[in-house]
Order: C-alpha cells, then structure tokens, then sequence
C-alpha cells in the first residue's frame, strides 16, 4: 500500500471532499471544512490518490501533537471508496504513529478492528427512517409510549424556526446542570460555526425543532441532513425534562421523516440511560471502537489532553 501522511497544507481538498461523499460510510464530520472548523491544522493519512483517507484532528499542548476527538463530532478513522479490512486499519494507524504519539478518537462504526486495551469496543444507536411512521411507531418501547403520553398533556407549542442561538443556550445549560466535563465555550463556538456554515450551505439540509412551555423555549434540536444521515444535536432545560418535551420533539421529527431514505444518528453512547432512551424510539445499536494509543516518552505518559 502507498500510504502518506500529509501535513494540512498538503491536502488537496478537492479530492478528499470527493472520497468523503463517495465512501461506503461517508460522515458529514469528515468533509473538509467541519474539518476546518473544529481543528484547523488536521493532518490526514492517504492511500494511494485518494482511494481512503484518515483525517487526523490535531491539537498541541507543552509541545506534544496528539489526535484528539473533538467534542460535537462523533466518529473519524478510514472512509473508503473501495472495502478494507481490518489490516489496512492498523496500517493507517500505524502510518499515523510514524507522526504522532498520542491517539484518543473514537473509529467509525465501518472501521473493523478486534477489541483490545487500545481498541475499545462501544456502541451508537441509530434509526432507519424508510419504514411509515405507523411502522416506525411500534417499535418504541412501552416506556416511550407512556412518555409520550404524559408529554402530549403538557401544552407544549412547537416551532421550526432556525435559531441556533436558543439550542446553543439549552445545550450550555444542560451541559452545566449535567456536570459534563470537557466541553469549553470554543467547542460551542465551532458548534456555531457549524450551524452558520449548514444553514448557507446549498449541500446541506438544515432543520430546527424548538419547543416552548408557558411561552419559554425548554427543549430545542437542529438537525443537518446530508448525504442520507440525519446527524441531530438537542437540548432540553429544566422545565423540557420536566415536560418531558424531548419525547415529543424526537416523535415529531421521526413522524415528519417517516418514509424517507434517510438515517437518523442518535450519535448514541454507552451511558445506559442515554442508550436506553436512544433505542426506545426503536434505534438500533451499532458497534464502533475507540482507539486510545500513548506511545509517549515514560516522562510524559500521564499526559493529560
């Protein structure tokens, strides 16, 4: 294999955009310019002219480079044009090592790698929408339903505006009420970034569910649709988890997709209530890994990102 690893000025973006929206399991996250958006030095890995390409998120700290996984984007590793196994994987990591010490990214779920200390198996959750809705609806779990229910009883008022601003808030806010670790105001600037770029985007389809409880917005999604995936980022306040107004925004979306070829990415997670919350609209689980390398010098092993 002819593998070469480019610096970012290197990248003929042309061609990677055209592997990107052409692989077997092309990701909005991987097209250049999310790419520039939430590392604007990544470097990448090539085979061949393009044939797969790895996109390496770069970071530097104490003047160590390191991959690192950026926080409101899920899934890198090889996107393909042509099928590979799990062998071509580790060259491409390999050919990373060759440049960089420390990996901490999470593999797309079309990445076949063997669990291990440094391949960590875990699972998203995603839905096909192509069946009806009534097709669709019997697959939520009992517990769904029952929410569903109470949730229709809250007088909850649903708009579609776009307005990035009010899920931006939400998500601050749930992040905080949440205790997350990790996410800092320049993720939620790219994040932004993000959504400006999506909403003057004539390649992307764009959507905002928003809903309001006694006037006030207290649950809000936005939704970018691209190349068959719904990739969904959502929010709920106090009052929205109280209401439970998430049930009814994710019911709403599924009902208006319905019958689409369209995959809605729950960009799920391990966490067994957010899994569990995932599948009760009927998603499926999907297996991916984790890839964690530190081959840093012993003095510098406890290296925090």
């Amino acid at each position: 294999m002819d593998l070469q690893y480019l610096k970012h000025h290197q990248i003929d973006k042309h061609k990677w955009d055209a592997t990107i929206k052409n692989a077997h399991n092309s990701l909005l996250y991987a097209l250049s310019w999310f790419l520039d958006i939430v590392s604007p030095n990544w470097e990448a890995v090539i085979l061949n002219d393009y044939e797969a390409v790895m996109p390496l998120t770069i970071k530097k700290k104490l003047g160590i480079k390191y991959v690192f996984k950026p926080f409101f984007a899920q899934f890198y590793g090889v996107f393909y044009t042509q099928s590979i196994n799990e062998k071509v994987v580790e060259e491409f990591i390999r050919k990373a090592l060759g440049n960089i010490q420390y990996i901490d990214v999470w593999f797309n779920p079309h990445n076949p790698l063997t669990e291990s200390n440094t391949y960590i198996k875990r699972q998203t959750q995603e839905l096909k929408l192509i069946d009806t809705y009534e097709e669709l609806r019997k697959s939520y779990t009992r517990s769904t339903k029952n929410n569903l229910k109470k949730a229709r009883k809250e007088n909850l008022l649903l708009r579609n505006e776009p307005n990035g601003e009010i899920e931006l808030n939400l998500l601050r806010g749930m992040y905080q009420r949440k205790g997350v670790h990790g996410a800092t105001e320049e993720d939620f600037i790219n994040l932004k970034s993000v959504y400006d770029y999506s909403l003057k985007s004539t390649e992307i389809e764009t959507e905002f569910y928003t809903l309001y409880k006694d006037k006030e917005p207290c649950a809000a999604a936005f939704m970018i649709h691209w190349n068959k995936r719904a990739i969904i980022y959502h929010a709920a306040n106090s009052a929205g988890r109280k209401a439970r107004a998430m049930f009814i925004l994710m019911d709403e979306y599924i009902k208006d997709h319905a019958g689409q070829d369209l995959i809605l990415d729950f960009a799920g997670s391990n966490i067994p209530g957010v899994a569990e919350w995932n599948l009760g609209f009927g998603a499926a689980n999907l297996n991916y890994y984790a890839v964690r390398i530190n081959n840093l010098p012993i003095p510098l092993r406890w290296f925090k990102k």
